[in-house]
């Protein structure tokens, strides 16, 4: 049946809404989310969006303006804009009581010297009292998500939604980091894993495509798309941290288990991907970038309503990135295209659809660079690649996302979620294992993969307030589900290259096509596992200024591998029924600013690994403590957290070096483990966001970590990726970005800096890097309110440095390089 736009009569007038309007279409349409007959519905019977004119109770504390508004907006269901700046620096004393929307609206403004004006579609805009409408074109909107980011031009943010809800950092018993849209612009974060390069405490241990990443010495392997819980296999798991930041509008990260609300609760924590969305009023980025190495790219970023009342909007976005490296032949180009479409089905419930399609590609260098035996480093250039120049990978990953929300009169909040994720990997690269001699061990294999996935995750939950005893009590009730199957073709030819010669000898080995790669030992590996939960959280207010918090889930999973090829057939299941998992936490309330909490979690984490009978390790199960301190300071535009953290597991995969080769590569895929080993990861962190002073705004960290293993089981030989002891004991980061005051308040200055102390990519290979820093700086001009041109320059001082290490596979980290950033914004 074919598609048609909407007639031309139902365009608003003004001609850039009419092309931001078309390139939403026809965005959309290559996107294959258009859902014509919903819009027309929607277009036809578009009245004005006005909030309900009931009063209803309110409790938003004082705060930044901007922050107490985007709270009433969300509560009220206003659409409410104000011109740039206007509240910036301005502060609320919140709005408390049974009001109307006007006498709330009137409350939140009260001593800030601005007035709001309702125009005829029921839209209030902001103006300097008795100063009249301000004539700027309205650019700050409030009425979208209180946890939005993005317009804020703050690396603090005090609300998430990686816990459930709009939850305040201080009222979560975790530790929370949120990696800001203002921040991924200020220091050019391009995609997810430059996000975690850059989070607190957080560690990589890298190959290509994607890496390993750590936080508090374990590997991070839980994430969420929009707060949906998604399992992906470790290839893909990586290669998802390349996701592409441009479609995001934060990555929230918390420390800590996350099994009540994913099942899997790994110690490290998760990591939430919060997509950006359509906005109420018209929006417009254009960027250009141009930098060392040959890096080029071009995004252009739209966004606004599409009919006359506002209450169907659009967005889409679309990046191209294209880069060549510090090292030898080593290239990469990455597509992304991004649509979606928000729909007030009423003045309360909104529906939101979106898909994204993302395809890099990129010559890579899989095995990095050997050392010796004794763990030392011939003296390589910083530009040798010694992988195959017919290396490559490529994905394409589309992702479909669609939530339903509903915001009660009573201030209760519903929410369903789905996301869908496919994506199909074509891997190959030669892999040089062993060291260098004498003697030498050093050979080359070829590896291929065809791999193809396909993920879809669910998560519904219900919350809001009421009272108990005459005290306050928060309620969250939801379940979630996650859903994989993938099916990988893969296999290796031995010995393709066997090195005799220099520490420096490049690939000789002739190109290789995959299925002349896979031929020899063809795997065909199936995958399945699904997922499913129930989970509650209460919140009670005990005292004035202490609430407990107690939280539970029921996990049910099951998860089977098939797999046929050179080493035979297998096949085994794994599940469990009815796993329950607690959480206990309280929250101190010190002040207005402070606020100190404490948690126990338990841990349980299902594993992949088999062992010698070829079947599923039991789930990892463990304890988690913790201890912290939050604050928000300078009227919220400050937070503050500290924590001590204690984690104990058992139960974790420890290879099993005495099972026979044949053995190990029929029942085991190739190597087999037990499940013997233990864990001990303790620390402490600190972190500091926001804006500290007038136009500085700082994000710095700081992180003790200590990760043991425990037991007799220590491993000696291989390893195992889920614990990392090789981690640095002391991380710090810091960014600031200052824009000068006065005259010169065109101007911004920024400068950046990462030190830790020695580490290793595993402790027990004897591979160790000494401490290092590295410095980044930034410079910025803005020539009015839409056009401004930056300068990054990383690693300043071209500090000579390694960015992983490990066994034998090491990573310089890039020299002193350059990257020229021109942006335009209406």
């Amino acid at each position: 049946m074919p598609v048609h736009p909407p007639a031309p009569a139902r365009i608003p007038q003004p001609l850039r809404r009419g092309a931001f309007h078309l390139a939403c279409v026809y965005g959309l349409l290559a996107a294959t989310v258009w859902t014509p007959g919903v819009l027309a519905q929607v277009t036809d019977a578009g009245q004005p969006s006005h909030a309900s004119s009931h009063a209803r109770r309110y409790d938003i504390p004082a705060g930044p303006l901007g922050a107490v508004l985007a709270r009433y907006a969300a509560e009220s269901g206003i659409l409410l804009a104000s011109p740039p700046g206007l509240v910036e620096g301005r502060h609320s004393p919140g709005v408390q009581g049974t009001l109307n929307p006007d006498a709330a609206l009137a409350a939140a403004l009260a001593g800030t010297g601005l007035e709001a004006a309702r125009d005829p579609r029921g839209q209030y805009r902001l103006h300097p009292a008795g100063g009249g409408i301000a004539t700027l074109a309205p650019v700050t909107v409030q009425g979208r998500d209180i946890a939005t980011t993005e317009g804020s031009g703050s690396y603090a943010s005090n609300v998430v939604t990686i816990a459930k809800g709009d939850q305040s950092l201080r009222d979560i018993p975790q530790a929370v980091s949120v990696i800001t849209r203002q921040r991924m612009d200020d220091q050019n974060i391009t995609d997810i894993r430059d996000a975690l390069n850059n989070a607190p405490g957080v560690s990589m241990v890298a190959n290509d495509p994607g890496g390993q990443f750590y936080s508090r010495g374990f590997f991070i392997q839980s994430y969420q798309f929009d707060g949906v819980p998604l399992e992906r296999q470790l290839y893909a798991r990586g290669s998802a941290f390349n996701s592409d930041a441009a479609i995001y509008d934060r990555v929230e990260i918390m420390r800590g288990p996350q099994g009540l609300f994913e099942g899997a609760g790994d110690p490290s924590g998760s990591v939430n991907m919060v997509r950006k969305r359509p906005t109420r009023e018209f929006q417009l980025g254009l960027t250009a970038k141009a930098g060392s190495w040959d890096q080029y790219g071009a995004q252009a970023d739209l966004g606004g309503p599409l009919n006359e009342s506002g209450t169907v909007r659009g967005r889409v976005v679309v990046n191209y990135d294209t880069a060549g490296s510090f090292r030898d032949y080593l290239d990469s180009n990455d597509r992304t295209i991004y649509g979606a479409l928000d729909i007030d089905l009423g003045p309360a419930t909104t529906l939101g659809i979106g898909y994204s399609r993302e395809k890099p590609y990129g010559v890579i260098d899989w095995s990095g660079l050997p050392n010796y035996g004794d763990g030392s480093m011939p003296d390589y250039s910083r530009s040798t690649n010694l992988s195959a120049p017919w290396n490559h990978a490529s994905k394409t990953q589309d992702t479909w996302y669609a939530d339903l929300t509903h915001r009660f009169d009573n201030g209760w909040k519903f929410k369903a979620a789905l996301v869908r994720v496919d994506e199909a990997n074509d891997i190959k690269y030669l892999l040089r294992t062993g060291r260098l001699g004498p003697p030498n061990t050093f050979r080359g294999d070829a590896y291929a993969f065809d791999m193809e996935s396909r993920n879809l995750g669910g998560d519904a939950y219900l919350t809001g307030g009421t009272t108990l005893f005459g005290r306050k009590l928060d309620l969250t009730v939801g379940a979630n589900f996650s859903h994989q199957r993938s099916n990988d073709i893969w296999g290796w030819t031995r010995n393709v290259e066997s090195l005799n010669g220099s520490y420096d000898q490049r690939v000789t080995a002739p190109g290789m096509n995959s299925d002349e790669i896979i031929a020899p030992n063809r795997m065909d590996d199936g995958y399945r596992s699904d997922k499913k939960g129930l989970y509650a959280t209460a919140r009670y207010q005990l005292l004035d200024p202490l609430s407990l918090v107690l939280g539970g889930r029921f996990s049910w999973y099951k998860q089977t591998y098939v797999s046929d090829g050179v080493w035979g057939y297998t096949e085994t299941t794994a599940k469990e029924t009815g796993e329950f998992t607690p959480f206990f936490g309280t929250v101190l309330t010190l002040n207005d600013q402070w606020s100190a909490y404490a948690n126990y979690a338990d841990i349980f984490r299902p594993q992949s690994q088999r062992d010698a009978s070829g079947a599923f390790l039991s789930p990892v199960t463990g304890r988690n403590y913790e201890l912290g301190l939050k604050g928000e300071l300078l009227d919220g535009r400050v937070d503050v957290g500290f924590a001590l953290f204690r984690t104990e597991q058992k139960k974790v995969a420890f290879e099993d070096g005495g099972v026979p080769e044949d053995v190990a590569n029929a029942q085991c895929g190739g190597t087999c483990y037990r499940p013997t080993a233990q864990v001990r990861s303790q620390g402490f962190e600190a972190e500091v966001s926001g804006e500290v002073l007038p136009g500085l705004q700082l994000a710095a960290s700081y992180t003790y970590t200590q990760t043991k293993h425990k037991g007799q089981d220590v491993p000696a030989v291989g390893y195992d990726i889920s614990a990392n002891t090789g981690v640095p004991r002391h991380l710090a980061r810091l960014w600031a970005n200052y824009r000068l005051p006065g005259e010169w308040s065109r101007y911004s200055v920024g400068a950046g800096l990462t030190t830790q102390s020695e580490s290793s990519g595993f402790a027990y290979y004897g591979r160790v890097q000494g401490g290092y820093t590295v410095l980044d700086a930034r410079i910025g001009y803005r020539f009015d309110d839409r056009l401004s041109v930056a300068l990054n320059v990383g690693n300043l001082t071209d500090k000579r440095y390694y960015s992983s290490i490990s066994y034998d596979h090491n990573y310089y980290g890039a020299p002193r390089n350059y990257l020229l950033t021109l942006q335009y914004r209406m």
